[in-house]
């Protein structure tokens, strides 16, 4: 297991609970959390049931990574891949910020009927 910078091989990989529907929320910047890591080329988010992710990371760790590869499963309560999820029938991720980099984050909806996160 190799921990390396992000680069355009990597898969950002995303498990969120079986049934998940709505948006998820990754928060950079957040004191005495855990840093975002790569290992094998894969970039791993264990969502949570309420979809709200905290990391020491500053979000220029993604947005380093340029184009990439995403893939999304549902996984049940024994953290086991239920299936894939066709990330392709959802929109792309959107990155805000007020200037203030505890409220910076990066949203991506897995919900059909919502095309974005607010």
């Amino acid at each position: 297991m190799v921990v390396k910078k992000p680069s355009n091989n990597t898969t950002v990989i995303y498990h969120l609970p079986e049934g998940f529907k709505g948006c998820i929320n990754i928060y950079f910047n957040q004191p005495n959390e855990k840093e975002l890591e790569i290992k094998d080329d894969t970039l791993l988010f264990i969502v949570p049931e309420h979809g709200n992710i905290l990391t020491s990371s500053p979000s220029k760790f993604i947005i380093d990574l340029g184009w990439h590869k995403e893939k999304a499963f549902y996984i049940d309560k024994e953290d086991k891949i239920v299936n894939e999820i066709n990330i392709m029938d959802f929109s792309g991720g959107v990155h805000t910020s007020n200037g203030n980099p505890l409220s910076e984050r990066m949203s991506r909806t897995f919900d059909p009927n919502q095309e974005h996160c607010y």
